[in-house]
């Protein structure tokens, strides 16, 4: 185990790895983690346009709960002393602090700004809050337009920080609902304004150096469905996630074929560190491959680390590697067996099958598991 855990490491060592793009975002997501569980997604992006843009984003809401004696939807498991003791807590400690901690960032980001709007209205119950700053520009006149919501948009900002959040009285007229959006964006405009599809080859050969470890098992799977099968009346019952293409592609039609690598749960400190190894080789090849299309996700390896006795499987890494919808991914996934790092190439619609990890091949709905593993309906 030492001696391959000291193989990975080299290997990190070996690549030239940045420290994880910092954000003016990322403090206030801190700070906020510290009241709330964390809820962001942090992205680096190039979507074919000749830009490089980093979107990091997240959902700020409060709910107040209701009692039987004001006719809104109940919480059976609570009594009225504990809905309203829980109400007060609300107003007291939990949104005020949350309110606050994004009011003390805004306000502090605004004195640096080049533009700032600032916008808020509360009345009979209903809250409106606006912020949106351009932080930098891209050009000496700052251009805006005022969106639906009555926010700014600062449309050739190379960085803009926003926050839009609305809250309004629920049925019941006495208790409220509100739902926001933290919103972070930087846009790098490369040298020639060009993008390029991805060369997946450099990068593939450093995740499977990482990858084939005699600890580690690994087989290839394939999952497909043409385009007579009914992909949308299936898609509760056979599928677990994945991303539809819709009008742009085949209806139905999807194929992602790659290989699984399995880490039983046991073995928690190789999978930190295969886990932080394939994490870094992504960041590191981004950075130094910006004008290649990609989208990179910074928390998928915490996210995943959460589901301690649950499944789960998450995009790290995706990549468009010729024309049409043809894409490889690199995914991280956690059952209660143990921990999956997967590579596929995909064309057309991506759909991850329930039984994802114990899968050797879905075809329109007739799966094929792996030698030794019955169907779950059978178990």
């Amino acid at each position: 185990m030492k001696r391959i855990l000291t193989i990975i490491l080299s290997v990190i060592l070996s690549i030239s790895i940045s420290a994880q793009d910092i954000t003016p975002a990322d403090k206030i997501w801190e700070d906020l983690s510290k009241i709330i569980p964390r809820q962001d997604s942090k992205m680096k992006i190039n979507h074919g346009d000749g830009v490089l843009r980093y979107v990091h984003n997240g959902m700020v809401g409060e709910e107040y709960l209701c009692t039987k004696d004001c006719g809104g939807n109940v919480f059976d498991d609570m009594t009225s002393e504990e809905i309203e003791a829980a109400n007060e807590r609300n107003r007291k400690m939990v949104f005020g602090r949350i309110f606050g901690t994004i009011r003390h960032h805004l306000d502090s980001l605004t004195a640096f700004s080049e533009e700032s709007y600032h916008f808020e209205s509360h009345s009979h119950g209903t809250d409106t809050i606006n912020y949106s700053l351009c932080l930098k520009n891209s050009e000496d006149t700052v251009k805006r337009f005022k969106a639906d919501d009555g926010s700014m948009v600062y449309p050739d900002a190379m960085e803009t920080i926003f926050f839009d959040y609305t809250a309004s009285p629920k049925p019941c007229g006495k208790h409220s609902r509100g739902f926001g959006i933290l919103g972070y964006n930087k846009n790098i405009y490369l040298p020639d304004r060009k993008s390029y599809y991805f060369n997946k080859e450099p990068y593939l050969e450093k995740i499977t150096q990482i990858l084939e470890q005699k600890d580690i098992q690994s087989w290839d799977f394939k999952w497909t469905h043409g385009a007579d099968y009914d992909l949308q009346s299936n898609w509760k019952k056979e599928f677990a996630g994945g991303v539809l293409v819709g009008d742009f592609g085949p209806k139905n039609a999807g194929q992602t074929v790659g290989t699984m690598y399995f880490i039983p749960r046991e073995k928690t400190e190789l999978v930190e560190v295969i886990f932080t190894a394939v994490d870094s080789v992504t960041l590191n090849y981004t950075d130094l491959h910006p004008e290649q299309m990609f989208r990179y996700s910074y928390h998928v390896k915490e996210d995943i680390m959460q589901y301690t006795e649950s499944s789960h499987v998450a995009t790290l890494f995706e990549a468009t590697t010729g024309k049409g919808h043809v894409s490889t991914r690199v995914l991280f996934g956690i059952t209660p067996q143990g921990y999956y790092v997967t590579i596929a190439d995909v064309e057309n619609n991506f759909c991850i099958p329930k039984d994802w990890s114990v899968l050797k091949s879905f075809d329109n709905g007739k799966k094929i598991y792996l030698k030794g593993v019955k169907p779950k309906e059978n178990q």
